[in-house]
């Protein structure tokens, strides 16, 4: 969580000189960090240095926004908003033709969860975090902190390829279907509550056989890491690394950068052995042959999914046909 100071001025920093292309800062002020406070404070800052700011609200807004940052090929662009609203962008940049332009991205952390911020750039809060990246951009240094990462894309036909980051199946999406509809229920009474402590509770409620929670039948192939079919816990799919917090449920085998976890029911000393998953130690015996698929792998196909949940947003899938995962186009990340 960003701490946000009473009282906040916005530090003296050496404004950016005039270019054609000033950096852009792309802002969700409906998030949930940003909602508090945060989104006046970093469009003053980005203002104070000659950055445009530009507000978005809703997918159509979010659109006209890119697309008005492709027109102009503004590269350097900061996007301070939820998971979702950082999807949606992606997904749209990932959707254009191959070889077409796309600008350099920095993730700020503006929503609840923030697992694509605390990836691409971890440990970093949203100010400090833009203040570092204005001083690249005005220094001429932006490139050299520069990273390529790919995002999940996901394909089920006819429908046009999905892209994000974090997907979650199963019990795991009805679990965070749930969640989303707790908070609508009970508006700004548990506008405060995170998706983790809400799926938290979930798992306490689900020991005791009361989490309303049900398994699909699945049938996952994730080449070689294996290939498992049954009732189905929990799916959870990224390409994102973990690297901050302990929580990284993959085990370390297999190549590709489609990361997999899929428990089935059937699988042994799951309670025992959900701190060992949800950490990434896992023992010789969390092998697919009982159960515990996981691992890196090139490309995944699932059969009998009727939804998941892409970085937070809730989509519903044919279970008769096959969804396929695997990677998307590379693009440009900061990482100041």
């Amino acid at each position: 969580m960003n701490a946000l100071a009473p009282g906040f001025e916005v530090p003296e920093l050496a404004v950016v000189a005039k270019t054609a292309t000033p950096p852009c800062l792309i802002v969700n002020p409906r998030s949930f960090s940003a909602s508090r406070g945060l989104a006046a404070q970093a469009a003053a800052l980005a203002r104070a240095h000659e950055a445009e700011v530009v507000m978005v609200d809703g997918p159509a807004s979010t659109v006209a926004a890119v697309e008005s940052i492709l027109a102009r090929r503004q590269r350097q662009v900061m996007v301070l908003a939820g998971d979702g609203t950082v999807c949606a962008i992606v997904d749209q940049l990932c959707s254009l033709p191959p070889g077409t332009w796309v600008p350099d991205l920095l993730v700020l952390p503006g929503g609840r969860s923030n697992l694509t911020a605390a990836d691409l750039v971890p440990g970093g809060t949203a100010l400090a975090t833009l203040k570092r990246a204005l001083r690249l951009a005005h220094d001429g240094r932006w490139d050299a902190a520069v990273q390529e990462r790919c995002a999940l894309r996901i394909e089920q036909s006819p429908a046009p390829a999905r892209h994000g980051f974090f997907l979650a199946g199963a019990a795991i999406d009805s679990a965070i279907r749930q969640c989303h509809q707790h908070r609508s229920d009970h508006g700004t009474l548990a506008s405060g509550l995170s998706t983790a402590s809400y799926l938290m509770g979930l798992a306490v409620r689900s020991l005791f056989g009361r989490s309303g929670l049900s398994c699909p039948t699945l049938h996952l192939d994730a080449g070689a890491c294996g290939t498992q079919h049954g009732l189905v816990r929990l799916l959870l799919v990224t390409t994102l690394l973990h690297r901050t917090g302990a929580f990284d449920p993959y085990a370390a085998r297999g190549q590709g950068d489609v990361r997999v976890t899929s428990v089935s029911r059937a699988a042994p000393h799951f309670w025992r052995w959900l701190p060992r998953l949800l950490t990434g130690r896992y023992l010789p015996s969390m092998s697919a042959d009982n159960g515990y698929l996981s691992g890196c792998c090139e490309r995944l196909q699932v059969t009998g999914l009727a939804g998941y949940s892409l970085d937070g947003e809730a989509f519903d899938t044919d279970p008769a046909r096959p969804i396929t995962i695997t990677t998307g186009p590379r693009l440009r990340f900061l990482s100041p």
